[in-house]
């Protein structure tokens, strides 16, 4: 029996750490869960973006801050530059370098070179620039190569001057932008943690509504539904999400209603299995006891019990034969199908006498298969089949009566069509209710007796397809007097004088 005692999620997955023997397995979620790796990924690409933003921003900054020195010391070379081989004078030229922020500017283009400078010789540059050669790769290495320069660093920086083409050369100290650069990478730095953590706690937020927290929900209903799969309270209950998450939701569900339902007739099986197990075997002393009596009842010289006898005795026989099948059925050794030709009207008479005996003039039965209708199948299955459908329909006119004013009636039909044997049991009940017509040969369902075990249909369905053959529930008409449940079985033929057999399939 699956019962097993409720355990914890963290019970669970300890159990599932030890393999089949008992031996230790590694533990699956000693390395980092879903949420941290979310987190952790969320983070770095959080990072990861500003970090660029912080580059490209720290590179715009050195070319802006470059490109106002060179407009600044534009405007004072067209104001105050002298022509080639004029210096203006020393006091003059410290204010006008000093306004710039520059040690030096030189003019050179068609009219010669013209220079501002402190001293007669301008300092050595560690390193010249272009501005207008500079790509973005160079601008980003020049970048963080200022930014970690020694301090007193001096470059010159030149650039075209329009509309003449000339070119304008600065020198200057770059301690000034490296302060600056510093500067506004603090600020940066400030506000990209400030954003990178709005920025984190909401995408994290987003990502453990939608994502993980479901994630999780399906994660503990799955542990918690294969420690006991047979409780249908454990069954997850979908969100309605129509997104992925809620699709897998659904699928779940339908999937461990299913399984339950599974187990759950497993269970009833094997109960009943249990059961029948334990009762056969008193039972086949019993028959066996009233073997022996009806020996004795066929020697009594009475027209009645010498007409009864033999079908006591046969129907003794197959009781025993049926207990002892039951019995080794649970070791896989049933026996197959012992098909031959035989007549069908013969053994629906048989059903009908039995019948008859137990419900008395209560019920009318009316036969209608011609003699020597023969069918090819194992006669003692079919004759289960049909006295389990007589059997069924007599307890539903008995339980609810005829429809209309119509008399309690069962029929038997049958004819030949296509190379196969059609049989028909129909009766004036009730019928079936729509919502049972597609479950009613399932096991333990219980369509006609809720006193009963629900295994009539269940056993005759499997009796008829052992035989290569198939039964249906088909639609019945309320203006006919057989309107209500009607069984169409379909079986193999054996062609007189021939041994050929024929095969068919049931219509959908």
């Amino acid at each position: 029996m699956l019962d097993f005692p409720a355990r914890s999620a963290d019970a669970a997955a300890g159990a599932a750490a030890k393999g089949p023997n008992g031996e230790a397995r590694p533990r699956s979620d000693r390395g980092l869960g879903l949420t941290a790796v979310v987190l952790a990924i969320t983070i770095g690409f959080v990072l990861l973006a500003m970090g660029l933003f912080y580059v490209f921003r720290l590179s715009a900054f050195r070319e802006t801050w470059l490109h106002n020195k060179m407009a600044t010391a534009q405007a004072a070379a067209e104001a105050f530059v002298p022509e080639s081989g004029v210096r203006l004078p020393t006091e003059l030229t410290a204010k006008i370098l000093n306004m710039a922020g520059v040690k030096s500017i030189v003019v050179s283009g068609g009219e010669g070179v013209r220079k501002i400078l402190a001293v007669d010789r301008a300092p050595a540059p560690a390193e010249i620039l272009r501005l207008s050669d500079e790509t973005v790769v160079d601008s980003i290495s020049q970048a963080f190569h200022a930014l970690f320069s020694p301090p007193g660093t001096t470059i010159t920086v030149a650039d075209a001057l329009p509309p003449r083409g000339d070119v304008l050369a600065v020198t200057l100290d770059e301690t000034s932008l490296v302060e600056a650069m510093w500067r506004v990478s603090k600020t940066f730095l400030t506000i990209s943690l400030m954003i990178a953590a709005v920025v984190t706690c909401v995408l994290w937020a987003a990502l453990w509504r939608l994502v993980l927290r479901p994630v999780r929900r399906l994660t503990s209903n799955i542990i918690a539904f294969g420690e006991n799969p047979q409780d249908v309270s454990r069954v997850i209950a979908p969100s309605g999400r129509a997104d992925e998450i809620g699709r897998a939701e659904t699928a779940l569900a339908a999937m461990q209603n299913s399984l339950a339902h599974e187990l759950a007739q497993r269970k009833r099986l094997a109960e009943l299995g249990m059961a029948v197990a334990r009762i056969n075997h008193d039972l086949r002393n019993i028959l066996t006891a009233a073997q022996l009596i009806s020996d004795r009842i066929a020697a009594i010289p009475d027209p009645l019990a010498q007409r009864l006898a033999p079908r006591l005795v046969a129907t003794l026989d197959r009781a025993i034969q049926f207990c002892r099948a039951t019995l080794t059925y649970g070791a896989a050794r049933e026996q197959a199908p012992e098909r031959r030709a035989f007549d069908l009207s013969a053994l629906v008479r048989q059903v009908v006498d039995s019948a008859q005996a137990e419900n008395g003039e209560a019920i009318e039965y009316h036969i209608e298969i011609p003699p020597m209708f023969d069918v090819y199948a194992d006669r003692d299955h079919v004759l289960r089949v049909l006295e389990n459908l007589s059997r069924n329909a007599a307890q539903a006119l008995t339980a609810n009566g005829a429809a209309g004013k119509r008399a309690k009636a069962i029929r038997f039909a049958a004819i030949r069509a296509e190379g196969f044997a059609l049989i028909e049991i129909s009766d004036t009940g009730p019928g079936f209710p729509t919502e049972q017509s597609e479950r009613i040969f399932e096991p333990f369902h219980r369509s006609t007796n809720e006193a009963g075990t629900g295994l009539g249909l269940a056993i005759a369905a499997d009796l008829v397809a052992r035989n290569g053959g198939a039964i249906a529930l088909a639609a019945s008409k309320t203006e006919d007097f057989y309107c209500g449940a009607r069984f169409l079985i379909k079986l193999p033929t054996l062609e007189r004088g021939s041994r050929k057999v024929s095969r068919f399939f049931l219509d959908a």
